[in-house]
């Protein structure tokens, strides 16, 4: 009696690459991160936007060629745009907080906000 025949490997384009290098993940695998990541951002979790185009930035960068899924590269590069726009909408709110202080915000509006002042 003879062992069983092992299972055929997968082809090398059931593969996606990802900034590990030599770490890679099944497409599906990839894809469904991918997209979890992405609309997970939305959910006032920007930063998930950040490791998305990190962990896919090879796809960010360039999208054909072995190891690379065209709807990944696509959420890579949507995830890199938004984190960058998240991330200037907050420097913006906190040097205008920082800078204007109550001349910008209001007085009222000021001294509830601020961690700086002491309610009444």
């Amino acid at each position: 009696m003879s062992a069983p025949a092992p299972a055929p490997a997968p082809p090398d384009d059931d593969f996606v690459d990802t900034c590990d290098g030599e770490r890679v993940l099944r497409r599906a695998a990839a894809r469904a991160l991918a997209d979890r990541l992405f609309y997970l951002g939305f959910l006032a979790l920007p930063w998930l936007w950040v490791l998305n185009a990190w962990t896919f930035a090879p796809h960010a960068r360039d999208a054909r060629g072995p190891g690379r899924d065209a709807r990944v590269a696509k959420r890579a590069r949507e995830s890199r745009a938004l984190a960058v726009a998240a991330f200037a909408v907050v420097a913006a709110w906190a040097a205008t907080f920082y800078f204007g202080g109550a001349r910008v915000v209001g007085t009222r509006a000021w001294e509830r906000w601020s961690a700086t002042t002491r309610p009444r």
